[in-house]
């Protein structure tokens, strides 16, 4: 068993008692202050089922860790949450842990709802160092998953929801001390305190592409301005970049032709694969519905889209020919500079381009080769350089490494604080570590304009001065909003089964009992079902003399 430091003990005791007045809570400590070690502490005092539901990349360092605490658990990916069957049993005691809990934090996606179902009757213990990635919206997402909706009307919220919706900031920051525990460096004793970031900032020329702004973008809709903003984004990652999303373009365009000759539509897959790329995912929701691509009332014909295509093909000449000046000035930073270095950068394309200029280079992306073995070479010392997607800026401990370089700076700027954490964590003996910042001079996508605006909104929200917590039991409060048409659906279901309805029914549950509502509310439904359902709606429950038991 690891001996845990000071801030990490008493983490695990407040956790605890949060689980059992709320059944979840968020643990959210900036990065590098061993959470995994605070949860993996936490389960070791947790009696029944243990999952742990973590990133792929991050599986093999999450059963050691669990392995050093002699727990037992089943460690699923977030991915593989959709095709895992699972229904919830009554009377089954279950902790759920979830690292890098931000990635759920779209309650749109199916990874959600997945999360929300599996979480009903369980303890949850969502893990994140960035639960702000670009607005409070992401944060209600998990606060929805670990509290019901009037878990803190005793302490002045009354609905958690509405406070995040009319963005009552001082509303939140209770919720925020009530229900997350954050903390940062200053809590590490003496003997754990890494070091600092010495921060450096290169200023980097852009090909003067005026190509992308002739572009027309036939075939999609009224998104010229956004899908302009992302190719100068592309090439500020790098020229290498810009080309894979030209082909990807011009590919697209090939098969809109074909389409237009055999008389067939484009699916939306074809779509995806044109525009949708590794940072610009988030960006092209807004874009990725098929009613807002070829609309009904356009006709396009076969010599616009040719059209389009010389315009990409004149556009990819000059991205060619353009001397690679970013990346000269990376390789004289790599060749100046003997300490171990990680390189992110927020494109695949962009990743292999600087790989093949610096000698013995590993790399790890998304559809990288051999990602782990290149992992464990930087870890032994068999490389000095490590060049990254985002793939690897979470979780994982890169401790060896002396400076990292922002190839890219990313729309969301958490990724800036997970990259960095990757090797400003407890275990860095240097004192120093250094962090260099690739800027573009130009300011054509105001990037640096909108990470900081991000990084203000979070920081006003997330950082809550400590103060003495207040804890409720959920059910010790009597119910007092109305019915939704959810509820009232589910209760007209159990009366005609002959069934009785709960007395807290019209309370807000935590998000897996509300989206169970809304479904059922749409279904035909037997009586087996139903019980089925009131015994998971037991599972919910607390017992209003307080809070239970540790199990």
């Amino acid at each position: 068993m690891i001996d845990l430091a000071p801030h990490q003990r008493d983490a695990v005791d407040r956790i605890l008692t949060l689980l059992d007045c709320y059944r979840g809570t968020i643990l959210a400590d900036e990065v590098g202050l061993g959470k995994s070690f605070v949860a993996a502490a936490v389960a070791a005092k947790t009696h029944g089922a243990i999952e742990v539901i973590v990133p792929a990349s991050l599986v093999d360092q999450w059963k050691e860790t669990l392995d050093d605490f002699d727990v037992t658990a089943r460690v699923l990916t977030h991915d593989s949450l959709l095709s895992d069957r699972f229904v919830a049993e009554p009377g089954q005691h279950r902790l759920l842990i979830v690292d890098e809990a931000h990635s759920f934090r779209n309650s749109s996606t199916q990874r959600y709802r997945a999360l929300a179902l599996r979480s009903i009757g369980a303890r949850l213990l969502l893990v994140t160092a960035t639960p702000i990635c670009n607005s409070p919206d992401d944060l209600f997402s998990l606060v929805a998953l670990i509290a019901a909706d009037d878990a803190l009307r005793a302490i002045g919220v009354a609905s958690i929801e509405d406070a995040f919706r009319v963005r009552d900031a001082n509303a939140i920051r209770t919720i925020i001390s009530e229900v997350v525990i954050r903390r940062d460096r200053d809590v590490l004793p003496a003997e754990l305190q890494f070091g600092s970031v010495d921060r450096r900032v290169i200023r980097h020329p852009l090909l003067d592409a005026r190509g992308i702004d002739e572009l027309r973008f036939p075939l999609i809709g009224n998104h010229h301005a956004l899908l302009r903003r992302i190719l100068w984004r592309r090439l500020e990652s790098s020229e290498a970049a810009l080309l894979e999303s030209i082909r990807r373009q011009t590919r697209f365009y090939e098969r809109a032709l074909d389409c237009l000759r055999s008389g067939r539509a484009l699916n939306k897959r074809d779509y995806r694969r044109a525009f949708g790329d590794e940072e610009d995912r988030d960006a092209f929701q807004k874009v990725l519905f098929w009613d807002v691509f070829a609309p009904a009332e356009a006709h396009i014909t076969a010599d616009e889209i040719q059209a389009e295509m010389r315009r990409l093909d004149t556009l990819a000449i000059a991205a060619a020919a353009a001397p690679r000046r970013k990346r000269e000035l990376l390789t004289q930073v790599r060749n100046r500079n003997g300490e171990p270095m990680l390189i992110f950068t927020s494109a695949v394309a962009t990743a292999r381009d600087v790989r093949g200029a610096i000698a013995n280079a590993g790399i790890v992306t998304s559809r990288g080769m051999q990602p782990l073995d290149a992992l464990d070479a930087f870890r032994r010392g068999r490389i000095e350089t490590l060049v990254c997607t985002d793939l690897a800026s979470e979780g994982l401990n890169l401790q060896r490494a002396g400076i990292v370089v922002h190839y890219d700076i990313p729309w969301n700027p958490v990724k800036l604080d997970q990259r960095n954490g990757r090797a400003w964590r407890i275990g860095q003996t240097r004192d120093v570590v250094q962090a260099i910042y690739f800027i573009p001079q130009s300011r054509r996508t105001r990037i640096i304009e909108t990470v900081s605006a991000k990084n203000r909104s979070r920081r006003r929200l997330l950082n809550v001065p400590a103060e003495s917590r207040r804890y409720v039991s959920l059910l010790a409060l009597p119910p007092h909003l109305p019915r939704d048409a959810a509820a009232a659906a589910l209760v007209r279901h159990l009366r005609e089964a002959g069934l009785r309805a709960p007395p807290n029914i019209a309370r807000r549950y935590r998000a897996g009992v509300e989206r169970l509502f809304r479904e059922v509310s749409t279904e035909y439904v037997d009586a087996q079902r139903l019980r089925d359902l009131l015994a998971l709606l037991e599972c919910e429950i607390i017992d209003a003399s307080g809070p239970p038991d540790r199990r």
